[in-house]
C-alpha cells in the first residue's frame, strides 16, 4: 500500500549533597478476544524525544522499514505520507500552530547511502526551518518517515536559523548529534525498543528553551511518553543536578492524565561516573510522578557514580544505535552510552508495551484521559485472570508493571564505564538506590535476548504468565523513596507511598533505606 506502513505483529543544598554519600520484538503475539481493528491509526503510540539535534537520514526512521511495513497484515497501516492532523486521534488542528508544514527530507534508498551527504543535499530545506517560542509554534512533519513532528525551541541568530553556537555543530543532519542516539534507541526501526512507535523530536538550546519544549509536550494528550536525556544544575561544570525551574504542577497534571515522563538520572558529578549526584534535589528527576532512569554496566555491574536514587536502569555503555553511523543501514562504531542511552531505551520499552496493548484490545484503543491510556475489551490469560488489560489499561498500571518486571544485575558496583576504580563495600540495600528495580538490557545482546526480556513484562500484563518474583526489601525501599519524593515535591496518588500510610520502621539490615528516611525529614525543594 503506497505511502502507508503495514504491521508486524528537595532539600537545602547541603542536604541534597549529603544524599549521595548516604546512598554512597517482534514475535510476541498479543492475545486478544476480538479481531484487531481495521485501522492502525487508532492504536498509534507516540514518543516525544527532547534533545539538542538529530539526523532523520537513517533506516531507523523511514516508514517503509517500520515493523508494520514488513508484514502482510494491513490492519495497522499508518498513513505516514499524510499530515498527522488528518489521521492521528487527539492531534490538534492546524490552527493551533503558527505554521504547519511538511519537511520533505531526501529519503535514503540504499543501505550504503551516507546520511551526511543526504543532509547536504537538503541544506536549503533546513535553513528555512523556523524556530518556536512562546508566541509562535512552528511545526514540521516528515512525509515517508515515522517523524510525525519536529520543532525547535531556542534563540535565533540574525539572518540564520542556528540556535546553538557553530562549534556545537548543526542542529539537524549530523548522525553524531546526541539526539540521533536517543531517538534511534527508542523508536528506531533497527535499534529502537519500540520500532513500532512514532517520533516527535523537539530541539532545545538551553535550559529555558528545554523547559518551554517539555511544557508544550506535556500539554499534548496524543503524546504518550516523553524521553529526556539531559538535566540542569546550579553549576554547569559540577553537574550537581540541584535544580528547581521545572513546571512540576504541569508534570503532575500530565502524569495524572496518562502521559509518562522519563528523565535521565545523570552520570554523576562532572558527568564522569565517579562521584554520584542526587536526583532528589532536581525538579526534573526528583518528583514521584517522574520515572527516573539510571545506567548500568553492560557487563553486569551498577555504576557507583551515577544519579541516585533511581526507579529503573538501562544500559550505559556501547549500546547499538544510529549514533555516529556513516551509512543509513548501519550502526555507529562506538555505540551510545550513559544515562542518555538508558532513558530512551526504557521509555521505548514502556511505549512498546502500550502499543501492543492497544493492538490487543478491540477497536480503536488510543486514549489519554483520567489516567486511562488504552481502552477496549480484552480477555486475560489463565495465569492472571485479573491482568492489567482487563477493563482498560492505566498509566499507573503500566508503570508499575514496567518497574516490577526489571531484573537486578545482582553483581555489585563498578566505578565508571571502564571499572578502573575498585568498588568500595556497599550496604545490602544500596542496590535499590543505584539500580532501582533492575536493568533492561534491551537490544544490547541481540533480538532473541530482547524478546525474552520483554516477555517478562508483556506476559504478566496480558495474564499469560505470573509476574517475576521481587526481592525481599524492595517494596519497603520504594515506599520510603516515594514518600521522600512526595515530601519534597508534593503528594502523588500514583506512587508506592499513599498519603497517611505508615512507613517501614528502622532496620539495621536496610541501612541505606533507614538513612534516606532520616535524612529526608528536613528536606525541601532548592531555591
Amino acid at each position: 500500500m503506497c505511502g502507508e506502513v503495514r504491521r508486524m505483529r528537595m532539600p537545602t543544598l547541603s542536604r541534597v549533597l549529603l544524599v549521595p554519600l548516604l546512598l554512597g520484538l517482534a514475535g510476541l503475539a498479543a492475545p486478544t478476544s476480538a479481531a484487531a481493528p481495521a485501522d492502525g491509526r487508532g492504536d498509534a503510540t507516540v514518543i516525544a524525544v527532547i534533545d539538542s539535534g538529530f539526523s532523520p537520514y537513517h533506516f531507523d526512521y523511514t516508514a517503509k522499514h517500520m515493523p508494520q511495513a514488513k508484514s502482510r497484515d494491513r490492519s495497522d497501516d499508518l498513513p505516514l505520507t499524510k499530515s498527522p492532523d488528518t489521521w492521528l486521534p487527539g492531534f490538534p488542528k492546524k490552527s493551533a500552530f503558527t505554521s504547519f508544514s511538511p519537511l520533505k527530507v531526501t529519503l535514503p534508498k540504499d543501505e550504503l547511502d551516507n546520511p551526511n551527504e543526504l543532509y547536504t543535499a537538503d541544506t536549503k530545506k533546513w535553513d528555512a526551518v523556523k524556530p518556536s517560542d512562546d508566541k509562535a509554534l512552528n511545526y514540521y512533519w516528515m512525509p515517508g518517515t515515522k517523524v510525525i513532528g519536529a520543532m525547535t525551541f531556542g534563540p535565533t541568530p540574525t539572518g540564520r536559523y542556528n540556535p546553538v553556537p557553530a562549534s556545537a555543530g548543526r542542529i539537524y543532519g549530523n548522525t553524531s548529534a546526541h539526539g540521533t542516539g536517543t531517538t534511534s534507541v527508542s523508536v528506531g526501526n533497527m535499534h529502537g525498543t519500540c520500532p513500532e512507535c512514532l517520533l516527535v523530536f523537539i530541539q532545545y538550546s538551553d535550559s529555558g528553551s528545554a523547559e518551554r519544549a517539555i511544557d508544550w509536550a506535556m500539554k499534548q494528550p496524543w503524546i504518550d511518553a516523553i524521553s529526556n536525556s539531559y538535566g540542569f544544575s546550579t553549576t554547569y561544570a559540577g553537574r550537581d543536578r540541584v535544580y528547581n525551574n521545572s513546571n512540576t504542577a504541569l508534570q503532575r497534571e500530565a502524569s495524572s492524565r496518562g502521559q509518562t515522563i522519563f528523565f535521565s538520572a545523570g552520570n554523576g558529578m562532572e558527568n564522569a561516573f565517579t562521584v554520584p549526584n542526587s536526583t532528589l534535589g532536581s525538579s526534573q528527576e526528583g518528583p514521584d510522578w517522574i520515572v527516573t532512569v539510571t545506567a548500568t554496566d553492560p557487563n553486569g555491574g551498577t555504576y557507583s557514580g551515577t544519579g541516585k536514587p533511581a526507579d529503573v536502569a538501562g544500559i550505559g555503555s556501547g549500546y547499538p544505535s544510529a549514533y555516529g553511523a556513516t551509512r543509513v543501514g548501519a550502526k555507529g562504531a562506538s555505540g551510545f552510552s550513559g544515562t542518555s542511552n538508558a532513558t530512551p531505551t526504557v521509555a521505548g520499552t514502556y511505549s512498546r508495551a502500550l502499543y501492543l496493548a492497544r493492538r490487543a484490545m478491540a477497536g480503536s484503543s488510543k486514549t489519554q484521559k483520567g489516567g486511562l491510556i488504552a481502552k477496549g475489551s480484552f480477555r486475560c490469560g489463565s495465569a492472571r485472570k485479573a491482568c492489567e488489560l482487563a477493563g482498560g489499561l492505566t498509566a499507573t498500571e503500566l508503570r508499575f508493571r514496567l518497574l516490577q518486571s526489571a531484573t537486578s544485575t545482582g553483581k555489585g558496583f563498578t566505578d565508571g564505564p571502564t571499572g578502573l576504580v575498585p568498588p568500595a563495600p556497599q550496604a545490602s540495600d544500596t542496590k535499590y538506590a543505584a539500580e532501582g528495580h533492575g536493568t533492561y538490557v534491551a537490544r544490547l545482546r541481540g533480538d532473541s535476548v530482547w524478546q525474552a526480556e520483554f516477555a517478562k513484562l508483556w506476559k504478566p500484563l496480558t495474564g499469560t504468565a505470573v509476574p517475576p518474583k521481587r526481592p525481599d526489601g524492595e517494596k519497603d525501599w520504594f515506599v520510603v523513596d516515594s514518600w521522600c519524593r512526595q515530601h519534597i515535591w508534593g503528594e502523588w496518588t500514583g506512587g508506592y507511598y499513599k498519603s497517611g500510610a505508615a512507613l517501614p520502621g528502622p532496620d539495621p539490615t536496610a541501612p541505606t533505606r533507614t538513612a534516606l528516611q532520616n535524612a529526608c525529614q528536613g528536606m525541601m525543594p532548592p531555591p
